[in-house]
């Protein structure tokens, strides 16, 4: 816990929101999460970069991917937020949105 305490701190804002979004959007590629955050798509690619790079992120291997029910070909990159990561975040958001 103290770990992923301490690797939210070393991250900025944006790349806390792109985070986020991943986790209730994922998988999903830089150019959309560029679209829906509403920020500049190397700005988005350099905060999935330094996620990746963290060990937060990885990326989605199979030619197709599950989005919204639907299954899609993969025209991009899509990444997604590993196991471990997506567990601690499923009790931080949501305990924080509580408060």
């Amino acid at each position: 816990m103290e770990k992923f305490l301490l690797i939210l701190r070393l991250m900025t804002e944006r790349e806390f929101r792109i985070l986020k979004d991943l986790f209730y959007f994922e998988p999903d590629c830089a150019k959309f999460i560029a679209r829906r955050l509403r920020l500049d798509l190397k700005e988005v690619m350099d905060g999935l970069k330094f996620l990746e790079n963290l060990g937060i992120l990885v990326r989605v291997s199979q030619t197709f991917v599950k989005k919204g029910g639907k299954i899609k070909h993969r025209n991009h990159t899509y990444y997604e937020i590993n196991s471990e990561w997506r567990r601690f975040l499923k009790n931080y958001l949501f305990k924080k949105e509580r408060v």
